[in-house]
């Protein structure tokens, strides 16, 4: 398995496999220095129960898809749309409708990660955990930087 994460420092990306882990781990930009464990679960059938960075129990899977390659395909999609539909509906329809199934396709057949609300760590390559569901906002909103600071605004 995979953990990537984003140092809480800097921002830097890092990365490492579960199999020869580190016991800590150092950002190569600043230095900050952090923890790696390993529960059992993760050792022994790859299924990540705790986050190995910080140890939070509060996880998501997602599918582990760029993003940014998404909405680029959309727009040039739409792009491509706007500029045939002068010459002709079908086609600029059709170039829509050929992005849709791209996308369904890259939707279909990528995989999933896993990722730690507290400290987004994305997990690749885990096996699939049943107690692991989708984002859901209000768990992720425990976790947000200004949530004390809001609840105390909203209970004035």
């Amino acid at each position: 398995m995979q953990v990537v994460s984003n140092c809480p420092g800097c921002f830097k990306p890092t990365r490492f496999r579960t199999e020869d882990a580190p016991t800590g781990l150092a950002c190569p930009r600043c230095g900050k220095r952090r923890e790696v464990t390993l529960s059992e679960s993760v050792r022994e059938r790859g299924v990540v129960d705790r986050c190995v960075l910080c140890g939070c129990g509060h996880l998501y899977v997602e599918k582990d898809f760029n993003g940014y390659v998404g909405f680029g395909i959309i727009v040039l999609a739409i792009a491509a749309s706007a500029v045939l539909w002068p010459r002709d509906v079908y086609w600029s329809v059709g170039v829509l409708g050929i992005a849709a199934l791209a996308d369904l396709a890259f939707w279909r057949f990528t995989g999933e990660r896993t990722v730690c609300y507290r400290c987004a760590a994305f997990h690749r390559g885990a096996a699939p955990n049943p107690e692991h569901g989708r984002y859901e906002l209000g768990l992720g909103g425990r976790y947000a930087d200004d949530y004390d600071e809001q609840r105390e605004l909203h209970q004035k």
